[in-house]
């Protein structure tokens, strides 16, 4: 049953492909921007190796920007629950957590394929310093495969607690805003996670945002794999299960307590 929402849901979102296409440039000139941005107030470009960390960083969260990013909406979803079509959703012989997820990892996953991860082809051929230039081997493609599939699912889970506020905030906009805002910016999206103070990134290594966007931009962009690159896979691993049992008891609390009007 799962995999049909999840089905359903791509076979909808492949209607919009076109215009998910068209936003290529958008995502291009955001990382222009960004890197010269970057470059500007840092002064990093007296370092080479500077230049190319700092390059491929936003290169790679910008190819993934569905993945790791908080603003993507399922306007489908939140109409559910502030119409009250939530009840239909309830009486379905699926579980509801499972079924949400399904859908919001379905088109996190969509958009990045059509519209963001084609950049990877386009960014290694631009002029220097803009250019991607990353050392691959088998062994880091694997461990980034498994880490942002991971950050893929960990960004998909913490979404689910932005619906589910819903049943108390009753728009999306609000609570979208604030938790957005923070799981960017602690999670190294807006500011390079390399560029924050050291007394913060311990801090910031005890919190999950930096496994869903930082870690595994860091694990790709990086040179060697070390025994820290897979202890971050077990914080991935641990981070997933605590905020799907939060998820889970939350939205259970709010359907029992739910109130549905109207005819």
């Amino acid at each position: 049953m799962y995999k049909s929402v999840f089905s359903y849901r791509i076979k909808q979102l492949w209607q919009y492909k076109f215009a998910l296409i068209s936003s290529l440039p958008l995502y291009l000139i955001r990382g222009f921007l960004t890197i010269s941005i970057l470059m500007a107030f840092n002064k990093l470009t007296s370092s080479s190796g500077q230049v190319r960390g700092l390059v491929n960083y936003v290169w790679i969260q910008t190819c993934f920007a569905p993945f790791v990013s908080a603003w993507v909406i399922d306007s489908d979803l939140n109409n559910v629950i502030k119409t009250g079509d939530i009840a239909y959703e309830y009486m379905k012989p699926v579980d509801l957590y499972w079924s949400w997820f399904m859908r919001l990892i379905s088109q996190r996953l969509f958009t990045g394929m059509v519209s963001s991860i084609p950049i990877l082809l386009l960014v290694s051929f631009l002029p220097k310093p803009y250019a991607m230039a990353i050392q691959i081997s088998n062994g880091k493609i694997i461990l980034f495969v498994v880490a942002i599939s991971l950050a893929l699912i960990l960004n998909t889970v913490l979404s689910i607690l932005v619906y589910i506020s819903i049943f108390h905030t009753f728009s999306i906009t609000g609570s979208l805003l604030i938790f957005g805002s923070i799981m960017e910016f602690l999670g190294g999206l807006v500011i390079p996670f390399s560029l924050f103070p050291e007394n913060m990134k311990n801090v910031l290594n005890l919190l999950p945002f930096k496994y869903g966007i930082a870690y595994p931009i860091q694990l790709f962009n990086g040179k060697t794999i070390s025994a820290e690159n897979l202890t971050g896979i077990i914080f991935q691993l641990f981070w997933i299960g605590v905020v799907v049992l939060l998820g889970r008891e939350w939205l259970k609390r709010n359907i029992k307590h739910i109130i549905v009007q109207g005819g």
